[in-house]
């Protein structure tokens, strides 16, 4: 099984006991059963940001993608919000424009074992919660079988892929069809919601 790690400067924000479902060789036959386990994690809370270009309404190109790992959780705000007013120029829109530059942001929490494997510079390195790992509720059984068939995506979260989750969801930051005040409020707003520091 591959060892996930999850390299970041980005704060723990949530750390509990959860139940999970794993399938284990219990009486050395190599028959598989349903086991529940009680495991410690960790949530590490980390800032995703976008720039896109839209028209209509609809994105017509997503000019970067950019994730805060190990820079600081939100300090890939302020590089979203200037890479929009770059693409502003590079395209010249305006706020009358037809074609918008938009900044948007969400918040993930990813599951890792609370204890770091190393720590460096305040970069901290986890391991992920083993792939295997399903949160144990209705339907688990089912997305572990999907698991080792091959026949699961990352739609299926949180049952499984590393148990990811959506703290603060997609919301924009910034907007070319917006005022400063307006921009200003909309940063503000995320900025409280995701306690991400000024």
């Amino acid at each position: 099984m591959l060892d996930h790690q999850l390299v970041t400067r980005s704060p723990v924000a949530l750390a509990e006991r959860v139940s999970v479902l794993v399938f284990a060789d219990v009486d050395g036959t190599g028959d598989r059963q349903p086991m529940v386990l009680e495991r410690d994690v960790a949530w590490i809370a980390e800032c995703e940001a976008s720039v896109s270009l839209l028209h209509g309404g609809r994105v017509v190109k997503t000019e970067v993608e950019l994730v805060d790992h190990t820079y600081g959780f939100g300090t890939c705000l302020e590089s979203a919000i200037r890479d929009a007013r770059q693409a502003c120029d590079a395209y010249s829109v305006t706020r009358e424009s037809t074609l918008v530059v938009e900044a948007k942001a969400m918040v993930k929490l990813t599951a890792v074992l609370p204890a770091p494997l190393r720590e460096e510079r305040g970069i901290r390195w986890y391991r992920e919660v083993p792939i295997d790992w399903i949160a144990h509720r209705d339907g688990a059984v089912e997305a572990f079988r999907r698991v080792w068939s091959g026949r699961y995506d990352e739609e299926v979260p949180p049952l499984v892929r590393r148990m990811k989750a959506d703290a603060v969801p997609l919301a924009t930051v910034w907007s070319s069809a917006n005022s400063d005040e307006e921009n200003s409020a909309l940063l503000a707003a995320f900025r409280a919601k995701a306690g991400v520091p000024r």
